[in-house]
Parts: structure tokens; C-alpha cells; sequence
């Protein structure tokens, strides 16, 4: 065979070689391209003159690059790789990022042991990781409301992917971040509670109305002097709710929603009848 056919060959069969973009030995090379091994050095040669391929040379050793991958002068050539994660979603990542640690820190600080080992912290520590898990909730909330047409699976499994050490604990207080929860988020509940009444109202009329908002359910102290932004010291609140207990306005209970756990001052509005808490100290509500 002429050495212009051979040639002809090397130009026709390079075309069929798929190179990756971390290269591939000479020995490979000849191999895809049917090369004879005393041939393959002037074939790589060759096709790098051509600019079929690109062919780099270090210690000795030659190794063969796609012809993008080819040295020019310059600013280097971008190779066309997919990216491995939505700019966009990287923005959530990042300002999820905070939230995470606070999780991290609250599972750092949670007592060792069972419930019962510090049950009045460790249901503190439990009530901030659910904050903080609905908080990741909102954000992806507002992710998927700014982007249109994204899927909530998709979001979700960067979140695990970014933060696999601590989604399990967030799971656990919010069942739609676990990897098998549902594909869409469910709407926000909206909250009964009055966020925000007039500042000409006086602090026993605020009380009142945050009880007749809570409905059935009632309202702790501790989340009214919450609504009240910390302004009220939680003295003045007892020695109001005394009061207002005093003259039939609301009833005061101490129990808890849950079947253990610490026990709190609950308001609930006369007009719905006493509250029906068990012996242990659980509210139950009855339609």
C-alpha cells in the first residue's frame, strides 16, 4: 500500500474513534485506528498535523487527546461539558446553607440518652430542629414559586446530595424531605393566630383577641408573649392571664398536645366549651 492511501486511511478511520476527553495511550490508539504498531507514532503524528487529533508528549510517554483539547495560543478553548448542577439551585444551596448549620449545632447540643435524660431541653432542642426544618420547606417553597415548571423531586435530591448528613433529621420533622416523600410540596397551612393587631390596643385586649383566634385549639403563653415580639416580660403575662382567669374571660389549663413531653399554660376561649385533657396531661380535641 502507497504511503498517500495509508495516509487517506488514517484521515477516513480517525473519524470513527470516539477519544475521550482525558485521552487515551498510544497502544489504544493504533488498536482503534488498525494501525500497525511501527506505524502508530507517524499516524498520531500525522492526524496532530492534520488537526484530527491532539497529541501530547511528557516524559516519553505520547497520549492522545480529542482535537479540542488541542494547545493554541491564547485563551484556552472551553470544552462543551454539561454543568453538574442548575446555577439556579446552587443559589438555594447556598442560602440553605445556614439553616444547615443550625441543624448541626442543634443535634451537636441534643443530650445523650433516651427521652427521659433533660426531657425539658432536649424538647426544646426538638421544637428549634422543626423550626428550622420548615424553614427549608419555605425556602424550596420559594424556589419552586420563582421558578416555574421545576419539579420538587429535583430539588429535593440536591438537598440530600449537598447535605446528607443532616436531610434525615430534617425528614424526620418534615416527611415531604425524605428521598421517598411526595412530588409536590403541600401548601402552607395558614396560621390562626393574629401575627400583628393595632398598637392602640392594650395588652389584655391583645391576649384576648390572640385566645379567640386560636380557636379550639388554644395558645400558649409562651407563643403569646412570641406574637407580642418579646416586648412583654413573661411576668406581666402571668399576672395578666391571673386576671383574666379571675373573671371567666378565658380558661387556663396546663397540659401538652403531645403524649409526652413538657407541660405548658394553655388559653382557650369559654365559648368553646372546657378543654378536654386526659389524666396524663394530653389535650385532646374532640369535633
Amino acid at each position: 500500500m502507497k504511503l498517500k492511501e495509508e495516509m487517506a486511511g488514517w484521515v477516513a478511520r480517525v473519524g470513527e474513534i470516539t477519544i475521550p476527553f482525558e485521552g487515551m495511550p498510544l497502544s489504544a490508539f493504533g488498536a482503534a485506528l488498525r494501525c500497525s504498531p511501527d506505524r502508530v507514532v507517524r499516524a498520531a503524528r500525522y492526524l496532530h498535523r492534520r488537526k484530527a487529533v491532539s497529541v501530547r508528549e511528557q516524559a516519553g510517554h505520547i497520549r492522545i487527546f480529542p482535537v479540542v483539547m488541542r494547545n493554541r495560543r491564547g485563551r484556552p478553548t472551553k470544552i462543551a461539558v454539561l454543568p453538574r448542577i442548575d446555577p439556579r439551585l446552587a443559589a438555594l444551596l447556598t442560602e440553605a446553607h445556614p439553616t444547615f448549620l443550625t441543624l448541626k449545632l442543634l443535634r451537636r447540643e441534643m443530650p445523650a440518652g433516651d427521652w427521659r435524660t433533660e426531657p425539658e431541653r432536649r424538647a426544646e432542642i426538638a421544637d428549634a430542629m422543626a423550626v428550622e426544618s420548615e424553614r427549608i420547606v419555605t425556602l424550596c417553597r420559594r424556589f419552586l414559586a420563582a421558578h416555574e415548571g421545576t419539579a420538587f423531586p429535583w430539588v429535593r435530591d440536591a438537598l440530600w446530595l449537598d447535605q446528607g448528613d443532616i436531610m434525615p433529621v430534617a425528614a424526620e420533622r418534615q416527611p415531604v424531605l425524605a428521598l421517598d416523600g411526595p412530588a409536590a410540596i403541600p401548601a402552607p397551612i395558614q396560621s390562626n393566630q393574629a401575627k400583628r393587631l393595632s398598637r392602640n390596643m392594650s395588652e389584655i385586649d391583645r391576649v384576648l383577641t390572640y385566645v379567640a383566634q386560636a380557636g379550639r385549639e388554644g395558645i400558649t403563653v409562651s407563643a403569646i408573649g412570641y406574637n407580642f415580639g418579646g416586648t412583654v416580660k413573661r411576668a406581666v403575662l402571668d399576672d395578666i392571664v391571673a386576671t383574666l382567669e379571675s373573671v371567666g374571660k378565658v380558661i387556663a389549663v396546663e397540659c401538652r398536645t403531645a403524649s409526652r413531653g413538657r407541660m405548658g399554660i394553655r388559653l382557650f376561649d369559654p365559648k368553646h366549651g372546657e378543654p378536654n385533657v386526659l389524666p396524663d396531661g394530653r389535650l385532646v380535641l374532640v369535633n
